[in-house]
């Protein structure tokens, strides 16, 4: 290429966009890779009460319309505390349950027969939609009343009702496990805040917050106390807060082969998003926080994930538990920790959960995941306000936040553009090689290490349809997000009206479940 060719090249918008795609996507099939040689490595288990001796958790489930999940949560739970003296297991229902029925009742108002179905109505399980659908009928109209739709949802039990039931079904035996009711509308954080102010745990142990779904299995516990042992070794105390980061996989629920493949994709890509951000974030800033440091800024932003975490009660009650004003609470209580230094350290062992197995789940799902990084000035805020940080160190933490909230939103325009330029026919030679190694970064080769990280080396077939599904997940990965940016420049808040949440139709995950396709 001549003089004037070069010149032309680095002056073109599309040759520096494809580079630095690629030079990010490169840097995190990098970090993919270091995560996977870290994390799941085989290790010799033991007896776990031996290796659990320092351990004791106190285990709490926030419930929401999860009548479903109860029975089953508690037949895993019940078993696996068995073997961990001391522990308890908390469910915490809640009095926004009856809200989110009244708020749903006056949804319903208008609904025809038509309109009962788990598209249109996610939050219902299939016996409200039919018992619904059967109250229509007797009723002779062609369309639910808000007062008829009231009727029949009262005539289900609450999760409280449930709740109550099935402990009174546990024999004596069985571990302390404990039902509080929460009588306010906040969210989760609120339910396990008043969780926590009932127990009477010693400051060495461990608040656990799970959720309903949540499948911690022997193994995953006895990775997690040995983890422990070996920090207290190490450190002279047990770690003040550990992640259990997770893997994500669907049950292929979805009723079209291409919801199906997509969500698998989606699926797929928010795994890799755990391998190359999440763990790689939490060890950088748990490093430094460990380290002495005369420097006045923050050790980088801890950013704490509200499946499998892990607090000591101690550090809970100093931080004032999880944030109750934000959204969601996960986040924003990893901000608090940034505030006070407090590590972070991420389980070199990975659980696996269930991910939205419906194209409308998926994308409620990442809007609402967003809104957490609507919150980051919230945070600032507040907790300057009430003394915890000095100005530079908010300052710090919102451009931190800024800086991946704006990555996220960007994943799927620069993803497209990629696409673009490397299948462009009349797209320069080094931009289209740019491109094409920037979706190569993000897709096959990530896939390849994971799908070899399994034990389960890939076909050439097998890698094509599992790219394919990956690049479809990453165009769509910052549709909820963007729609969570346009609500809040519309409305500027997301706390004046409920938003029931989606009823859970799949069989939940277990840490063994390894199959991400």
């Amino acid at each position: 290429m001549n003089t004037r060719g070069y010149k032309s090249l680095w002056r073109s918008p599309a040759w520096w966009i494809a580079a630095s795609v690629a030079g990010r996507n490169v840097n995190g099939l990098r970090q993919v890779r270091r995560t996977l040689a870290w994390a799941d490595r085989p290790a010799p288990t033991g007896n776990l009460k031996a290796l659990a001796e320092p351990m004791v958790l106190h285990v709490i489930v926030p419930v929401l319309r999860e009548q479903q999940q109860i029975a089953a949560a508690l037949a895993w739970f019940v078993p696996v505390l068995r073997d961990l003296p001391s522990s308890t297991l908390t469910l915490v229902t809640t009095a926004r349950e009856e809200a989110e029925r009244h708020h749903l009742a006056a949804r319903l108002a208008g609904a025809t027969a038509a309109d009962l179905t788990v598209e249109r109505f996610p939050q219902l399980t299939c016996d409200e939609l039919t018992a619904l659908g059967a109250a229509l009928t007797a009723a002779g109209e062609g369309s639910l009343t808000g007062a008829l739709a009231a009727e029949v949802l009262s005539g289900f039990p609450t999760t409280a009702d449930v709740v109550t039931a099935e402990l009174a079904r546990l024999p004596q035996s069985d571990p302390l496990v404990r039902h509080v009711h929460y009588r306010g509308d906040e969210r989760k954080a609120a339910q396990v805040n008043a969780a926590v102010e009932q127990l009477a745990a010693a400051g060495q142990e461990y608040i656990a917050v799970y959720d309903v779904d949540s499948r911690p299995s022997r193994e995953l516990l006895e990775r997690t106390a040995a983890f422990l042992a070996r920090r207290r070794a190490d450190d002279g105390e047990l770690p003040s807060v550990v992640q259990q980061s997770a893997r994500f996989t669907t049950q292929g629920a979805a009723s079209t082969w291409w919801e199906r493949s997509l969500c698998r994709g989606a699926a797929r890509a928010q795994t890799l998003w755990t391998l190359r951000r999440e763990i790689p974030n939490l060890r950088r800033y748990t490093d430094a926080a460990r380290r002495p440091h005369t420097s006045s800024g923050l050790p980088g932003l801890a950013q704490t994930v509200g499946h499998g975490l892990l607090v000591r009660m101690d550090v809970f009650r100093k931080v004032g538990g999880l944030p109750t004003f934000t959204v969601l609470d996960d986040v924003a209580f990893g901000y608090r920790l940034t505030l006070d230094g407090i590590p972070v350290d991420s389980l070199p062992f990975t659980t696996t959960v269930p991910a939205a197995e419906n194209v409308s789940e998926l994308l409620a799902q990442s809007e609402r995941w967003f809104q957490s990084y609507l919150d980051y000035p919230q945070c600032a805020a507040r907790w300057h306000a009430e003394g915890h940080g000095r100005r530079r160190d908010h300052a710090a933490a919102l451009t931190i936040g800024a800086y991946r909230g704006m990555a996220w939103l960007l994943v799927s325009p620069a993803t497209a553009l990629c696409l673009t330029l490397a299948l462009g026919p009349r797209t320069r030679l080094p931009v289209q090689a740019a491109a094409a190694t920037a979706l190569w970064a993000a897709t096959v080769a990530p896939v390849r290490a994971l799908a070899a990280a399994e034990g389960r080396p890939l076909t050439g077939r097998e890698t094509a349809a599992r790219s394919a599904e990956t690049l479809a997940g990453l165009l769509l990965k910052s549709v909820g997000p963007l729609t969570a940016l346009g609500r809040w420049a519309v409305t500027g808040t997301r706390h004046t009206a409920l938003a029931p949440k989606s009823n859970r139709r799949t069989a939940p995950s277990t840490t063994t479940d390894r199959e991400f396709a």
